[in-house]
């Protein structure tokens, strides 16, 4: 019942469609048989029908117009509820959760944790990078819509030695293939000076720039970094790319400062 609620004037405009076609058709077959006065009002008819046929139609398409606009209204409303959320609630809290774990791990005496404690920490923050790998390749850009399998692809990358601006891969997930396994030298300053000491890069459609990784890349078009940190403590770079330069936007960019947050946040406490 709630279907035809929606769709009842849809469904009359059909019926009146399909009946006035019969019509064409069967004036038609009566207007070949007949002559004089008789064939011209037949013809009048059949016009007549054809004319509101097209009436109908253009009627038909005008409502589908509007519910394409309101549509499309619907989910640019959502998104901008979506980054307010982001910019107010998710982003604000994880970076405060990240200092507060930072200063606690800080604080904490210089001890060697025990081994239950040590061995839950490291199947945690496994855990943890994996639960945050796979929302960034599953919520940025939509999924395959014949397998739903994700087409970003994401990952998050380690800075192992400063100085040498290296960053190892640590785990990835969504779209094959495997992505690279250290970025360094050239690759490894961007991660270090254009991401990880500011706030984010974002490659795409939106910003008119492209990634400085692979800049003629095939294989993906749009690529949000953001920083891993917990208060002054550096982690790595989280990473999320994807086939069309169109596939990620600003929203994307603020969800994927609060999974690096939160991903810091856990690090932070994991970490020693």
């Amino acid at each position: 019942m709630d279907w035809l609620r929606r769709n009842w004037l849809k469904l009359f405009l059909f019926v009146i469609s399909s009946a006035l076609a019969a019509g064409v058709f069967m004036t038609s077959i009566w207007g070949g048989n007949a002559d004089g006065r008789h064939e011209t009002f037949l013809i009048t008819i059949g016009s007549a029908m054809t004319v509101a046929i097209i009436v109908v139609a253009s009627i038909e398409t005008a409502l589908n117009e509007r519910e394409k606009e309101q549509a499309r209204k619907e989910a640019t409303r959502a998104a901008s509820d979506l980054a307010l959320a982001y910019q107010t609630v998710l982003n604000p809290l994880a970076d405060s959760l990240g200092i507060l774990a930072s200063a606690y791990a800080t604080a904490s005496p210089a001890l060697l944790p025990p081994a239950s404690l040590t061995a839950t920490q490291a199947s945690e923050s496994k855990a943890i990078i994996k639960t945050v790998l796979m929302a960034a390749a599953i919520l940025t850009a939509t999924p395959d819509s014949s397998s739903s399998l994700p087409r970003a692809r994401s990952a998050y990358y380690r800075l192992t030695d400063r100085g040498d601006h290296k960053f190892t891969l640590d785990d990835w997930a969504g779209r094959a293939p495997k992505p690279r396994i250290s970025i360094e030298e050239a690759d490894g300053s961007h991660f270090l000076h254009d991401v990880l000491e500011k706030s984010f890069y974002f490659a795409g459609k939106a910003t008119g720039l492209v990634s400085k990784i692979d800049q003629l890349s095939l294989r993906y078009r749009s690529v949000i970094a953001v920083p891993v940190k917990a208060g002054a403590r550096e982690f790595g770079v989280l990473v999320v790319d994807a086939p069309k330069d169109t596939d990620l936007t600003d929203v994307h960019v603020q969800l994927m400062q609060s999974l690096a947050g939160l991903l810091g946040t856990a690090l932070a406490l994991a970490l020693p």
